[in-house]
């Protein structure tokens, strides 16, 4: 469904992870994590897997600096690092964001089964 705001969220994540070229593993990630988002949105049947993925997608952000941090440690990357290393940041938040959207949707549903 994409008139649901948790959709929107996931479509402006899938699209901030792919527009750095910091280095190369990097990259990989960040595409892995795009494809998750992108793969979560046709999900919406299915509410609980698509709060998990959400969350395997801020996993991934995560997993991101942690491999930032090594490349610099190693020295492959240098110190000053450019403002495109925010953006995982931004679609972890986003990611999140729509996790809670899925939550909230799943609350909705429930409640309107225990009407009828």
């Amino acid at each position: 469904m994409i008139q649901r705001k948790q959709t929107l969220y996931l479509l402006a994540a899938a699209i901030i992870g792919l527009l750095h070229l910091l280095a190369w593993t990097l990259f990989a990630i960040q595409l892995l994590a795009s494809i998750v988002c992108l793969y979560t949105i046709f999900k919406y049947k299915q509410r609980k897997r698509q709060a998990a993925l959400c969350l395997v997608a801020v996993g991934l952000n995560i997993v991101w600096y942690l491999v930032l941090a090594v490349l610099i440690q190693q020295g492959m990357l240098p110190e000053a690092i450019p403002y495109v290393a925010c953006l995982p940041l931004v679609a972890a938040i986003l990611c999140f964001l729509a996790r809670k959207g899925v939550i909230d949707d799943e609350k909705l549903v429930r409640a309107a089964d225990r009407i009828r």
